[in-house]
């Protein structure tokens, strides 16, 4: 295949934050011309941020409009006639409000597809609720799952709920796009990111359903197995996974480590005693891996056999060898004197080019291609509609 399996699509993106704009770029990684609809100017927030927004709208193309004026409103649906899909998460009932919504935009093209995407879905009491991830975490149970024993919950630090949805997004609206090619019809899906979550621990719900338990709060334990955990290493604050998964596993670890007696011990003879002793057991550990960094152990066990890895902050995951080794950081040159390093694809075909890398785009850089060699725009009358506030 010389072309990415995207092109020749295009996508109106009216995306924010993380989730909308992660799916989108997934979209505009696999060849589609994925147009950025922004509104305003862009909230530089801290560094993270910055870096975060840069990310995740790299490879996309930027149109800035008003959609507060008619005429911004009316070119945006110009962009959604000659679209193949659009992209929402606003919050639910915006895009009506802006003259957008699904019945708006498929009488400009009947065959659009069209994805919205809010915190609790755009059904139910709460389909007016506004938030981010730690509220779609607390909603959907993940912080509690993920909290700690004295209560507290959990939050997962990144926006893992964003990113999670945003790949359910990009499997709907392909779905979608293979039924319209099957039948020529476009339609209306709607995502809920409390529901995804939901969806991505159901043995929760299945265990409440048929024995009315609560596990609670797993910390970094497993519900059966032990030893399951991180265990601090030598440098300051690294650590080191370790999960004996069976007899073999947990026999294995026991010589690597150079203590076959604790095979012996009454506590740890069989997985139910383990468990029930895995604080002691974690304490044994622990000894071992402070004779060690975390890569040491990772490699004297893993070449045992035995699961094991690094807990790898930010500095470490952008140096790890396999990471670098794997090309799965993409260098895609400077902006304002900053070098700019991107995470590839998070996945790989054998017959499918390399996708599609290039910098965000500065705000409204593309607005003359969009409304010109697009939507047939003069010259003259971009130049109106800047003076006028409607590209603003």
């Amino acid at each position: 295949m010389s072309t990415l399996p995207l092109e020749g699509i295009r996508v109106a993106d009216f995306t924010q934050v993380a989730q909308g704009p992660y799916a989108t770029l997934l979209l505009a990684q696999m060849g589609a011309e994925v147009i950025k609809i922004e509104t305003e100017s862009r909230s530089q927030g801290d560094a993270r941020q910055a870096a975060g927004f840069a990310n995740l709208n790299s490879s996309k193309k930027s149109l800035r409009l008003n959609l507060k004026d008619p005429r911004g409103m009316e070119l945006a649906r110009g962009l959604v006639k000659i679209s193949d899909m659009a992209i929402e998460n606003f919050a639910t009932g915006v895009m009506e409000r802006l003259g957008l919504g699904y019945e708006d935009l498929k009488k400009v093209k009947p065959d659009i597809i069209m994805l919205s995407s809010q915190l609790l879905g755009r059904t139910g009491p709460l389909k007016n609720a506004i938030g981010f991830w730690a509220e779609v975490q607390n909603f959907s149970g993940l912080s509690h799952f993920t909290g700690y024993k004295d209560g507290r919950p959990g939050l997962v630090g990144a926006i893992w709920a964003d990113h999670l949805a945003g790949m359910l997004v990009v499997f709907a609206v392909l779905t979608a796009l293979h039924h319209r090619q099957e039948t020529g019809e476009g339609q209306y899906i709607q995502v809920s990111m409390a529901d995804n979550l939901v969806a991505a621990i159901p043995e929760m719900i299945l265990d409440y359903s048929v024995n009315g338990r609560d596990e609670g709060p797993q910390e970094n334990r497993d519900s059966f197995l032990a030893p399951h955990g991180t265990y601090r290493c030598q440098g300051f604050d690294k650590w080191v996974s370790i999960a004996a998964t069976n007899e073999e596993e947990w026999s294995i670890l026991c010589q690597v480590t150079g203590h076959p007696e604790w095979a012996e011990d009454e506590r740890f003879a069989d997985p139910v005693n383990r468990w029930r002793n895995q604080g002691d057991l974690d304490k044994l550990i622990t000894q071992w891996t402070l004779n060690h960094t975390d890569y040491e152990a990772m490699h004297i066990l893993q070449e045992a056999g035995v699961p094991a890895g690094p807990t790898l902050d930010a500095e470490g995951m952008f140096n790890d060898p396999h990471l670098n080794e794997r090309g799965f950081y993409i260098p895609l040159g400077e902006k304002e004197g900053k070098p700019y390093v991107h995470v590839a694809h998070p996945w790989r075909s054998s017959d499918v080019p390399q996708p599609f890398y290039k910098l965000v785009p500065d705000l409204g850089e593309d607005n003359n291609y969009v409304l010109g060699d697009l939507l047939g725009i003069s010259e003259m009358e971009i130049d109106r509609l800047a003076q006028d506030g409607v590209l603003s």
